[in-house]
Parts: structure tokens; sequence; C-alpha cells
């Protein structure tokens, strides 16, 4: 596609000039100029497309103009979803708190394992999946889905660290968090040690299980906490 071609398809598409202008401006000034490698810039500028459409400006609206997209792009079905999903599971918010639900409800309804020090959920919807993962790979959240893709597997210590990450979780209820922690290692069911790390308290504890039924405990009285916040 040229780029005059290009330029008129934004015209015809965008209608929000300001909004996709301020969105890949947002993006690429994160990086020195240039740097950012192409197949990021166009995930940039694809996210921007999407978010500046009118009326529609969200990924659950976008296949209203899903043919459009396709022919000015001139890319296969496959790979304009392809492309989408990579854009949607970097930039799009509402990705975290479908991921964040999805876990907390497997909680609260006990769609659960416990594998040795592991809790495991099943994830059967290939597009959540996909979402779970990079929700963890961005927090640096230890997790596995190696041996079953739709298998999430997460230790005590990932578990907590989802658990203190959670989108607009209070500084309240973090207090809480510790504090559940806390009497859980006065009572014996955990050990947990703390770091040298300048992080957060809560963020640098290295949480020690012996066995798995240490695991069940915690998460029974954590529970609770996962109530009153779902």
């Amino acid at each position: 596609m040229s780029l005059q071609n290009f330029g008129i398809m934004l015209n015809n598409l965008i209608k929000n000039q300001k909004k996709f202008t301020e969105r890949i401006l947002t993006e690429i000034q994160k990086m020195p100029f240039g740097s950012l490698p192409k197949s990021e810039l166009e995930l940039v500028i694809l996210d921007g497309i999407i978010n500046s459409l009118e009326p529609v400006n969200t990924y659950s609206g976008i296949q209203k103009h899903f043919n459009f997209l396709q022919k000015e792009l001139k890319l296969s079905k496959t790979q304009l979803k392809n492309k989408i999903l990579a854009a949607q599971l970097r930039f799009d918010s509402k990705s975290d708190e479908d991921v964040e639900k999805y876990i907390l409800k497997s909680i609260l309804n006990s769609n659960y394992s416990i594998e040795g020090n592991n809790i495991t959920i099943s994830i059967f919807d290939p597009l959540l999946n996909d979402r779970a993962k990079s929700y963890f790979e961005t927090r640096e959240i230890i997790s596995d889905t190696s041996f079953n893709q739709s298998i999430l597997k997460i230790n005590l210590n990932g578990f907590i660290q989802f658990l203190y990450q959670l989108n607009n979780l209070s500084n309240q209820k973090k207090s809480e968090l510790k504090k559940i922690l806390e009497n859980s290692k006065s009572e014996g069911l955990i050990n947990f040690t703390e770091t040298s790390s300048v992080k957060p308290t809560i963020e640098k504890i290295e949480i020690l299980t012996t066995i798995g039924t240490n695991l069940l405990s915690i998460i029974e009285k954590i529970t609770p906490f996962i109530t009153s916040i779902y």
C-alpha cells in the first residue's frame, strides 16, 4: 500500500485524528526515536487506528470495520486476526480485566486443583489463554503453560503477586492481603522472607511452602479477601 493510499484510508476510517496522533506519540516516545522495531510500530499504528474509530472505538467492536481493514491493509483474514490479537494483548486494558476476572472466579467457584505447590487452572478459550500468558509475562509473574496449553499453573508466590498487582486494587486492600500472609506465617502455614529489593514490601516476599496442603489452607484463608474484591 502506498503512503498516499494509506493516508486516504486513515482519513476515511479515522474521524478522531487528534486521538490517533496522541496514541501514536504516547507509545513511540517511550523509546529513542527510530529504535522501535517495525513489527512493534505496526502494532502501535493498528492500536491507534482501533482506538480512534468512530462510532466504535474498542477492540470488541472491530468486527464492524474488519472487512475494510483487511482490504486496505492487504492482509488475509488470519493475518489480520493475528495482528489484532497481538495489538489487543499488548495494549487493551480490558484484556487484563478479563484474565483477572476469570482467575478470581475460578478460585471462588473452586474450579482449580492443587498440584504440589502450584495452583492449576484450566483456560479452554484460546484467546483468553493467550491473554493470560501475556498478562503474566508483562508482570514478570512466574507461570507455566508449557505442558498443556489449556492449563495455567501458578505457584503460591506468583499467586500472591497476581493478587497484589490486580488493576485498581486499593492500598487498603493491599494491606489486608499482607495481614493475611503475616497471620498465616504466625500460624506456621507458610514461611516467607524479604529480599533487599527496594520494591514495596509485599512485592519482594519470597514465599516457601513445604507441602500442598499448606497451599490449600492459604487459599481458604485468602478466599474471603477475593470475595471482597471480586
